[in-house]
């Protein structure tokens, strides 16, 4: 009998450091570990390096090409939480593979950084330091205190109660939608939950926080961004298709919307010449907000805990 192959085609340095000790050993009793370092450079190599593999542990996207190519896989254990923008959960679910997740790896990481975004708008950081080294000393930027403010959430998972926990602590009144409301969860996070709109329309920074899927593609439309007030600031740090980018780049550029703060954007890397790149009232960065040290070995602990429990026949942490 052919021994089970498990893959990881697409490592970073972080995973290697991560995936030795106790975790390989556990990886390697469950069958024959192959570690490919770096993205595949091309269809073709991705499709080389998972020919075989009874169990592919995915960093980054899945192109469906590869997808199509995978006849022997069982299940994709993706290293995130939006498994849905970067994996083709309908092609996988025809193909008979089990799609997962890592659900909670990163709460404390992401919040940190939604807080980080915030902060940096409301205290104008990234524009004082870029005048500072420039020559200068302006006193005309005034900042503002979110003490006293409402910070909005859209969506209230992990990373949201997580928000909300930090944002109360600088003395935020925190407000919530979510499509699943209840008075123990509104007690536990220490919200209130309003509908979309109220949430919009009343506060001082809305912050994205919903999984992508069918129903939140888009969730952020025109429509709902003229609701924003012209002095709030949008944060994201969930996925960028869930807001309409061509929207909020026409109210950041004509001033009825006040900044926003970014880590997500519908096409990434994003390109050098879009407008959020020049953008003074923008904060950006690079899809990093999940990146600590503490994250990473949470994220890959999961991960083990996931196959060793597909493999025992009790799937955990599946979304297709």
């Amino acid at each position: 009998m052919t021994k089970r192959q498990i893959v990881y085609p697409d490592a970073d340095v972080e995973a290697l450091r991560v995936f030795t000790g106790t975790r390989r050993t556990r990886l390697e009793s469950l069958g024959t570990l192959h570690i490919h370092e770096g993205a595949p450079p091309s269809d073709e190599s991705f499709i080389e390096r998972v020919k075989d593999a009874s169990a592919v542990i995915l960093g980054w996207k899945l192109p469906d090409t590869v997808l199509n190519s995978m006849n022997n896989t069982e299940i994709i254990a993706f290293t995130g939480i939006g498994a849905a923008s970067l994996v083709n959960l309908p092609l996988a679910r025809n193909k008979g593979i089990v799609v997962t997740n890592t659900p909670g790896y990163a709460n404390n990481t992401v919040a940190e950084h939604t807080i980080a975004l915030m902060l940096s708008l409301s205290r104008q950081v990234p524009r004082l330091d870029r005048d500072m080294r420039a020559g200068g000393w302006r006193h005309d930027l005034q900042s503002f205190d979110l003490h006293g403010k409402t910070l909005g959430l859209v969506g209230l998972g992990g990373i949201a109660e997580r928000t909300a926990q930090l944002a109360i602590a600088f003395g935020m009144r925190v407000i919530a939608w979510t499509r699943n409301p209840s008075p123990e969860r509104a007690q536990r996070a220490g919200i209130t939950f309003e509908d979309l709109d109220t949430v919009l329309s009343t506060s001082d920074v809305v912050s994205v926080h919903v999984e992508l899927n069918e129903t939140t593609h888009g969730l952020i439309t025109a429509q709902k961004l003229a609701l924003i007030p012209e002095h709030a600031y949008v944060i994201n740090t969930a996925r960028g298709e869930i807001v309409d980018e061509d929207a909020l780049v026409k109210r950041l550029s004509s001033g009825k919307l006040a900044g926003a703060g970014l880590d997500v954007y519908t096409m990434e890397p994003l390109p050098n010449d879009h407008p959020f790149r020049q953008l003074e009232n923008v904060v950006v960065t690079p899809h990093s907000a999940y990146n600590t040290p503490e994250a990473n070995v949470a994220i890959y602990d999961i991960v083990v805990d996931t196959l060793e429990a597909f493999y025992t026949g009790n799937p955990i942490n599946v979304v297709a």
